[in-house]
């Protein structure tokens, strides 16, 4: 696939909760969850903060955004079942209204769904420019005694303009699906929505799909581990990212890992991950970079892209 990644932007609630002082709190064991999650600090939104207002703030970051041609919006925590929020971005942004704008209801691999989404309308010869919108408040469906999802899942929204180019951004996507770990990881329709997680049941999906679906990608990509620069997975937690390490045998310089601070923000993990990644230099223009999204549905997806 042809294009490029312009920008990547993002943005995050005011609140920054410390998992220590909700330990305290609940009278959990501080060192126990920090040696499973590694999640020292998630970003919680208040009453007045939601999913739609974190993406708008993301975007507003994204220069020349009067030239996108569509915008593609990727959440499972929308304000509305309908309108298509995309249709709202679009008019708070005051964009062209001839954008295509559309939304995708997917969780940790939203930004590869929407990443291919994107290129494949670009690769169309259609569109030339595609603004990527991902956000979640996860938090707005966790109890703060929840304690297997309240030292998770964070808060937040990244923008990702991904415009038309000559030069070959990838060889090849690879998605998989398992709908029937779907009650693993769901919200159930109610008066009063929660979310629910079996960590267990997760984590035993992951180890057992996602290093195959990296295999896969390297080859169909035409790569061997050692081409990589760098590994950027969906930042789910410390026990998931180390196995995922261990089993793989990635050296430690070739793996980024940023939940430590910002906790599990589901479908930004990636792009968030990309833009810290290129402002410490980790990586550079012409690297290649796998990234790989997995998680609730089940669902999976990763590609090899060229910075």
């Amino acid at each position: 696939m042809f294009g490029e990644i312009v920008q990547i932007e993002f943005s995050f609630p005011k609140k920054k909760q410390s998992i220590k002082n909700l330990c305290k709190k609940y009278r959990w064991n501080y060192n126990a969850v920090i040696s499973k999650t590694g999640i020292k600090n998630r970003f919680v939104s208040n009453k007045s903060e939601n999913a739609l207002l974190l993406a708008i703030k993301a975007c507003k970051k994204i220069k020349n955004i009067e030239r996108i041609d569509a915008l593609v919006y990727v959440t499972q925590s929308p304000e509305y079942p309908l309108p298509t929020t995309a249709c709202i971005i679009q008019d708070k942004l005051k964009l062209s209204k001839k954008v295509l704008a559309f939304d995708i209801n997917q969780g940790c691999s939203g930004f590869l769904y929407g990443l291919f989404t994107g290129l494949t309308m670009i690769n169309s010869s259609q569109i030339n420019n595609v603004l990527l919108v991902c956000s979640d408040t996860y938090t707005k469906y966790i109890s703060n005694n929840n304690k297997s999802c309240s030292t998770i899942f964070s808060d937040a929204a990244s923008a990702t303009l991904i415009s038309a180019n000559k030069r070959r951004i990838t060889e090849a996507f690879n998605f998989e699906t398992d709908g029937s770990g779907y009650k693993d990881l769901i919200v159930e329709e109610s008066k009063n929505p929660k979310l629910f997680m079996d960590g267990r049941k997760v984590l035993m999906f992951t180890m057992g799909n996602v290093p195959g679906l990296v295999k896969k990608t390297l080859k169909d990509n035409k790569c061997k581990m050692k081409d990589i620069k760098m590994f950027i997975f969906h930042q789910a937690s410390k026990v998931v990212l180390d196995n995922l390490q261990r089993i793989l045998n990635i050296d430690n310089e070739k793996i980024y890992k940023n939940f430590q601070s910002i906790g599990n923000t589901v479908s930004s993990t990636i792009p968030i991950a990309l833009k810290e990644c290129l402002e410490k230099k980790r990586i550079k223009k012409g690297d290649k970079i796998l990234i790989c999204g997995f998680g609730v549905g089940y669902s999976m997806a990763a590609s090899v892209v060229k910075i």
